[in-house]
């Protein structure tokens, strides 16, 4: 269970304590709000923009996808206001290029990192702040940190990205499916990667973080991997 607790070797005083089965299963629970519960389990790929625009403006956030000011010094940032509001920014040239080879998968990622900000990271602040991200802090492969390193709130918010574009659940359940078919592994990176609409380094990456990279095809078992069903996956209903 997340939890905050007052911290005097954090820069801000406090820290949020969360597991990676923390993270994954609260974004999870964001992810099927916005489909209503129900998702098509062969087509699971997030509107990350659509999420943001729609689904987040309950919870007082808003979204600038051309952030000029952060057009040469950041990735991503997220405002938090003394009113409660916050505002998920997203630098002006990586947004032009979200559509491109190269950067789409680096966009919504970086999306998907503001978002875990915006919704966990507000208490970090009195009243106000501003987490800007830069390059070496939205990394999917990034360890998680030392316990007195402020780095934690990157770690948090790179996993909680994984988690909302790849729901743990959703995605070991592809994973069964692409694998009833195939056992190639470079098909099955190639194929999460495509339903999943991210790049395959990051499909790569959540697949090593379920430990579920088979050495043979008879060692490939997606149970008592570190992460449960959640709940029955939560009565959810795949079409």
């Amino acid at each position: 269970m997340m939890r905050w607790i007052d911290d005097d070797q954090s820069v801000y005083g406090r820290r949020l304590i969360a597991t990676g089965i923390d993270i994954d299963e609260a974004m999870e629970i964001k992810y099927l709000e916005f489909f209503n519960g129900k998702c098509d389990i062969d087509h699971p790929a997030l509107d990350i923009e659509r999420f943001i625009d729609e689904n987040l403006r309950k919870d007082n956030i808003e979204f600038e996808p051309e952030a000029t000011e952060l057009q040469h010094n950041a990735l991503g940032a997220t405002k938090f206001n003394p009113d409660g509001s916050r505002l998920i920014q997203v630098n002006a040239k990586l947004y032009r290029q979200r559509n491109s080879t190269a950067l789409k998968g680096r966009f919504r990622f970086t999306c998907a990192h503001e978002v875990f900000h915006a919704l966990f990271h507000d208490k970090l602040f009195r009243s106000e702040g501003h987490l800007k991200c830069f390059e070496h802090h939205i990394q999917e492969d990034m360890v998680e940190p030392e316990k007195k390193s402020n780095d934690f709130i990157e770690w948090q918010a790179n996993r909680g990205a994984a988690a909302l574009l790849m729901p743990g659940s959703i995605f070991k359940e592809n994973v069964k499916r692409i694998r009833a078919i195939s056992h190639d592994h470079e098909s099955l990176v190639r194929d999460l990667a495509s339903r999943f609409d991210v790049s395959r380094q990051s499909a790569l990456i959540r697949l090593q973080t379920f430990r579920s990279v088979a050495v043979r095809e008879d060692d490939f078992n997606l149970e008592n991997d570190g992460i449960d069903s959640y709940q029955d996956a939560r009565k959810r209903t795949w079409n």
